[in-house]
């Protein structure tokens, strides 16, 4: 009989009722990922990704950089993995084995990883709007009009003016 080291309520060993059949694995090592399926649950996963996603998020808009971002990039790169992690998880499990085989609810949880993702963008700016509202508040629309594509705030301003006047003429 094998002996677990495990113990009974009353401070006996727990003894197997089979012996072992001859064959053992290497124990396995703390912080494996070997029953890990997504790995949006864990945190030691989210926050590697959610790094990731940090460091090309500021090299593609330095102004998250700022302190004043901190919590609400530490909030959209948090969401962004988890949902990145969920989504790729379960793209992968209906390649493989059939949609069918995805079960709904983690399905429904992809989702709500999504849309927390899309509410934590707009905070840092991260769509048109959202962008538009930091640019307005941190003083940055007249430079970032400049390095646009196409006409700048100036050129925009004078169409709205026209714009408005001609509305006010009944044209």
């Amino acid at each position: 009989m094998r002996v677990d080291e495990r113990l009974r309520r009353d401070g006996t060993p727990v003894t197997s009722p089979q012996p072992a059949r001859g064959y053992s694995w290497e124990p396995f090592q703390p912080g494996n990922l070997k029953a890990m399926r997504h790995g949006a649950r864990s945190e030691r996963v989210v926050g590697a990704r959610a790094q990731q996603i940090r460091e090309m998020l500021v090299a593609d808009f330095p102004y998250l950089a700022s302190e004043v971002f901190q919590e609400s990039v530490e909030r959209y790169c948090r969401a962004e993995a988890r949902a990145r992690l969920l989504s790729d998880y379960c793209m992968e499990k209906a390649e493989r084995e059939g949609v069918e085989k995805v079960p709904p609810s983690l399905w429904q949880e992809a989702s709500r990883a999504e849309s927390n993702a899309m509410k934590a963008a707009q905070d840092c700016g991260l769509d048109a709007a959202g962008f538009a509202r930091v640019a307005r508040d941190l003083g940055l629309a007249r430079s970032i009009g400049q390095r646009l594509q196409g006409p700048g705030l100036d050129a925009l301003a004078a169409d709205g003016r026209k714009i408005r006047q001609l509305r006010g003429r009944g044209a």
